[in-house]
């Protein structure tokens, strides 16, 4: 394999996103470019210009179908997410290009493949209290999580002794836990209201603190990513303040840096 920069893995990433809207419109499944993604589309018609990555959007229904025919009718391309594959260590799934080899951030991480984000989308409830709640709930869930796959923890501690048998002891704590104990328990919780019928969706598997009307699905149009159509929804302005506020404004020059670091190979 050789290594690859920058530029081919976006183009790589286009290819399974080609794959993905191309499987999900014959298997009448409701996607949309997402997040950052979407930003692109919408503000550079394309890639955001210091970004690396592509994220795709699903209300849970069309996520729950799309993990249970996608890998039937794929071979390169596989959706890998924790309930159907259980050393998956995210809450939300990725669809990896089994070619390729990436590792995040370097060859002492995780080892993945070439890959989008498939983010999935649950009902929030229409009291804010509570959505503050489930998003502190993620946001702990994600922090304990951490120290369970990567406890503070695996170099020696440093410190006085007693410092040192507390590090010692949490090490202890967390390891009684199942490995991705913490990850199950934000899929739990992200689907506390699934069988209500609220009006409003959250993303309580990812980063962002934001709650959205449903009315922002009532249909989709085409939107243009790098030369490509793809799936939005039609309350994509609406969506996109939700994460944004003021979206179509750039932000600062010392901020225009990607926030992801790997190493990828293809054939």
């Amino acid at each position: 394999m050789r290594k690859i920069d920058v530029e081919e893995l976006k183009q790589n990433q286009l290819e399974i996103l080609d794959v993905v809207a191309k499987f999900c419109e014959d298997n009448q499944i409701n996607y949309w470019i997402d997040a950052g993604t979407l930003l692109g589309a919408i503000r550079h018609k394309g890639f955001i210009p210091w970004d690396d990555d592509i994220d795709v959007g699903m209300l849970r229904p069309d996520y729950d179908k799309f993990m249970k025919l996608f890998n039937e009718k794929n071979t390169r391309y596989k959706f890998h997410c924790i309930e159907n594959d259980p050393e998956f260590f995210v809450p939300f799934g990725k669809v990896l290009d089994n070619e390729t080899l990436l590792y995040e951030p370097d060859e002492r991480g995780f080892k993945l493949a070439i890959n989008i984000d498939i983010f999935v989308y649950d009902n929030a409830p229409d009291d804010d209290n509570i959505v503050k709640e489930m998003y502190d709930r993620r946001d702990s869930l994600r922090k304990n999580g951490s120290r369970r796959m990567y406890p503070i923890f695996m170099n020696k501690p440093n410190g006085n002794i007693l410092r040192r048998c507390l590090v010692y002891l949490l090490r202890a704590v967390y390891r009684v836990f199942p490995k991705y104990y913490f990850v199950h328990k934000m899929i739990e919780n992200s689907k506390r209201f699934v069988n209500q019928d609220t009006k409003r969706v959250g993303n309580f598997t990812s980063y962002t603190r934001m709650a959205c009307d449903k009315r922002v699905f009532n249909e989709f149009i085409d939107v243009e990513f790098e030369g490509r159509k793809f799936k939005a929804p039609v309350g994509y302005d609406e969506w996109l303040r939700a994460f944004y506020g003021d979206y179509m404004q750039l932000p600062p020059i010392e901020k225009r840096v990607s926030t992801h670091s790997f190493i990828a190979y293809k054939n």
